[in-house]
């Protein structure tokens, strides 16, 4: 009671339990990320985009705009993009258009599109699998250059532009595509097919390929960083190309168009009819030591040794290359020729961005095999 003699009323008991559990309520509903806010635009004379929760949509009639690398709208949020959605009504689809859409899991392509622009999935590491729809009747180059998760590319069964062997895109007599992800170590190119296409392969993790009589164009850079390649076979009677001991050639050895990732063995002679040696066409070798090159060259491919870290010595036995490529050496190589070969008065070490350039004397300078073995 007070000095009035009236009751005295508590003072609340301070209740430490709850006011620690308010606390930790306030800091968890902060901590709940709020939904990111939806971004829209225009990418067609009819169509628009949204980004919503991780999807992309594509909606409206027509062709998209025309997009380069990195320019199209959404390009700024690939990381957050998971899925794309492109609604019936659309009938082109840009160059580049889901370039780098590194987080890209699903695509949804619409019945009513024609055309796929080049480059479209370019570097989508994390698509696993896609489905071409029947009126698509244009695909452009390396469409689906870099997508390392991918395993199969399926087609509807109706269409007439392409079709699929197992998830191994075609078109007609052409092979497109063979997903970087398939798991088979061997593949024998369909019997019948006339044409291998850019980058066919790709980042795949084949060991072998074997290419059959009828294919009469085998692009160059079909087998560009096929890291595990060991060896590629041509069918007896093929007259557009052969294979020597696993190395690919035309089928007149005048042009070395592949060397195996993967070939073993610390020297190589390449053969006197070669005139013209590839772009990338030793990229990635690391067990090449020395290369003799018995012929004249006229072409010597940019990067034609990209990535071959142990290759330190290259012997010309013939002519300077007429046309030389950019940086088709590694840094740390040596460059020897001879004397008698024309053309290599004004040859020097910048211009080949070699370690070192000079002459030599057969009998005296080429190592023996034994020696290539241990340098």
């Amino acid at each position: 009671m007070d000095r009035e003699g009236r009751l005295r009323t508590p003072l609340p008991v301070f209740d430490m339990k709850r006011v620690l559990c308010f606390l930790l309520c306030i800091l968890v509903l902060c901590a709940i990320p709020t939904a990111a806010a939806e971004e829209t635009g225009i990418c067609g004379d009819n169509l628009s985009w949204t980004v919503a929760d991780g999807v992309l949509t594509i909606s409206g009639h027509g062709d998209m705009y025309w997009y380069d690398m990195g320019s199209a709208p959404w390009y700024p949020l690939r990381q957050s993009i998971r899925s794309a959605v492109v609604e019936e009504g659309v009938t082109a689809l840009s160059y580049c258009c889901f370039f780098y859409l590194t987080e890209l899991r699903e695509v949804s392509l619409p019945g009513t599109m024609g055309s796929l622009g080049g480059m479209a999935f370019y570097g989508c590491r994390s698509l696993p699998e896609i489905t071409i729809p029947a009126e698509v009747y244009e695909i452009g180059e390396d469409a689906f250059y870099g997508c390392r998760s991918l395993y199969a590319i399926h087609v509807d069964a109706s269409s007439s532009s392409f079709w699929e062997d197992d998830g191994v895109l075609y078109s007609g007599t052409s092979l497109i595509c063979y997903p970087a992800a398939r798991p088979q170590e061997r593949y024998e190119i369909l019997s019948g097919t006339e044409r291998v296409e850019v980058c066919a392969f790709s980042y795949s993790p084949l060991k072998e390929i074997r290419i059959p009589e009828s294919v009469r164009s085998f692009d160059m850079t079909a087998l560009t960083d096929c890291y595990l390649l060991q060896s590629v076979e041509v069918a007896w009677g093929n007259w557009y190309y052969t294979a020597r001991e696993g190395v690919l050639y035309s089928g007149s050895m005048e042009t070395l168009i592949c060397y195996p990732a993967q070939k073993w063995g610390s020297s190589y002679r390449v053969p006197a009819e070669v005139r013209r040696i590839a772009i990338r066409a030793f990229a990635n070798n690391a067990n090449l030591r020395s290369l003799e090159i018995m012929g004249d060259l006229t072409e010597l491919g940019s990067l034609a040794f990209l990535n071959c870290s142990a290759l330190r010595r290259v012997y010309f036995r013939g002519d300077a290359p007429e046309n030389l490529g950019f940086s088709p050496f590694p840094e740390n190589t040596r460059v020897f020729y001879l004397l008698e070969g024309s053309g290599w008065t004004n040859a020097d070490a910048e211009t080949w961005n070699v370690r070192e350039m000079q002459p030599w004397a057969e009998k005296v300078d080429l190592p023996t095999v034994g020696d290539r073995l241990t340098q």
